[in-house]
Parts: structure tokens; C-alpha cells; sequence
């Protein structure tokens, strides 16, 4: 029997699916993405952690080797060695590059990449390298957050938590496929990539899919640059600053470091 018992309302199911998709969701925008990868916000240690650890309860796996690969696509984006570039293959592009990240980078290069994040404990933690032991470990901690959610709220609860997530899974990808396919979204600024922006990806990836904003200049926190280019997860960080958790959000927009 589940501690808590939800009634069969519609409305609290919508609720409860709303709040695990922007919580995985902001957890690898903000989390994974615009916080680890580029260093576009400066965040407490325990709401970092609280953040990222979102992303890595919808499957993302190791945060290390997460923003490993994301800062190598940054560096040869739509080359040959871009690792989920859809010039490879739209299936390729979604996720059959997952299984072959040693492909792209040796674990001494996952390192090389991660020098800032290897300092971390927690990270170090979570996996350092393309071996499957950081695999099991998300997979051990994702069914045991899903237990913890049976316990809590049942079956329903951990249906609708997992329907969010694989929403969440999809959407994030879709940046990959959709968002650097020539001819499907528009440019805001002249990129040598094939990176563009898509209304649609950009609404259910929660900002991440004005992609050539993104681009132009990866550090920069806003994605979302024209007034109705909607970032959720811009507007989340300005939150956080407004309530005093965000120590610097980064706004320059002529920087390309990552």
C-alpha cells in the first residue's frame, strides 16, 4: 500500500506528470547542459547537485561523460567526428550513438575534456570513463528512485514519472536530429554548422531547441533570443537569481568558450 494516495482526479495526474517533466527536464537543460557543460550559471553546490541529479534519474548517465561528448559535438559540430551529428544516420543521430561512444572519445580524452568536473567527488562517483559499471550504476539508482516512488504514490505514480521521463529522453534528442537537419527550422545568426532553430523543439525541450542561438554563442544562458522564442529553462535561472540562489547568470553574447 502506498503512503500517499492519489485519487484518480485527471488534473492531479496532469500535475504530477507537468512537475517530473520540467524536474528531469530542467535537470538536463540547466542541469546537465547550460550548468556543467558550458558554465552559463553559477549554482550552490547542493542545488547543483539537486538539480543534475534530474538528469541523471531520467537516463542520462554519467554527467562526466555526458558533458564530455556535448563539449567534442560543440568542437567538431556536423564534422565527420561530431558524434551525434544526423549526417550519420537519423537513428544514428537519436541514440545509436550511445552505444558507441568509445568510438568518439578514449576515457582519457572523456577526462581531458572534464578537467573542471573531475575535481568533483561526486561526479568522479557517477563514472569517469565509457564503461558500462557507470551505466549499471544510473541504471541501479533509476530503479531505485522508481521503487522509492512506488512506495510513495504506487503504480500510477511511477507510470506517469516514467511516461515524463521518456517524454523528456525524447524531446532532449530531438536538439540532435531535428535541430541540425538543414531545412527544418531557421537561423538567427550565420553559424558555419547546420545548427537551426525549431519552434516545436524548443517548446517541448524546454528552450533548448533555438539551437542555432545556442551555437552562435554556447556559453550564453538565454537560448531563446527573439520575444517569441520561449526558454523555460532561461526563465528558470532567472528565478533563481531573483530568489538569490544564482550567484552569476552568463548574458555576453559575443563569447564562443564553452
Amino acid at each position: 500500500m502506498s503512503i500517499i494516495n492519489f485519487t484518480d482526479n485527471i488534473w492531479s495526474y496532469v500535475f504530477l506528470f507537468l512537475l517530473f517533466y520540467l524536474y528531469h527536464g530542467i535537470g538536463i537543460t540547466l542541469g546537465y547542459h547550460r550548468l556543467l557543460s558550458h558554465k552559463s550559471i553559477e549554482l550552490p553546490k547542493w542545488l547543483t547537485y539537486f538539480i543534475v541529479l534530474g538528469g541523471y534519474l531520467s537516463f542520462m548517465g554519467s554527467p562526466i561523460v555526458w558533458v564530455a561528448i556535448h563539449r567534442l559535438h560543440h568542437q567538431q559540430t556536423d564534422l565527420a567526428k561530431d558524434p551525434h551529428s544526423p549526417k550519420h544516420g537519423y537513428l544514428h543521430s537519436f541514440m545509436g550513438w550511445m552505444f558507441h561512444i568509445s568510438k568518439y572519445q578514449t576515457d582519457a580524452e572523456i577526462k581531458s575534456q572534464t578537467k573542471d568536473l573531475c575535481q568533483d567527488p561526486v561526479w568522479n562517483f557517477l563514472g569517469t570513463s565509457n564503461s558500462y559499471h557507470q551505466g549499471l550504476l544510473c541504471l541501479f539508482f533509476t530503479v531505485l528512485y522508481r521503487v522509492l516512488l512506488f512506495i510513495v504514490g504506487g503504480l500510477n505514480l511511477v507510470i506517469i514519472n516514467l511516461l515524463a521521463c521518456t517524454m523528456v529522453f525524447i524531446s532532449t534528442q530531438m536538439v540532435n536530429v531535428i535541430c541540425h537537419k538543414p531545412g527544418l527550422g531557421y537561423k538567427n545568426y550565420p553559424t558555419k554548422d547546420d545548427s537551426s532553430n525549431v519552434w516545436w523543439v524548443g517548446l517541448l525541450a524546454l528552450g533548448e531547441g533555438w539551437h542555432n542561438n545556442h551555437h552562435w554563442t554556447p556559453k550564453r544562458a538565454r537560448h531563446g533570443i527573439k520575444w517569441y522564442e520561449f526558454d523555460f529553462t532561461y526563465l528558470t535561472m532567472l528565478v533563481l537569481a531573483k530568489i538569490g540562489l544564482a550567484k552569476a547568470i552568463f548574458t555576453t553574447e559575443k563569447n564562443s568558450s564553452l
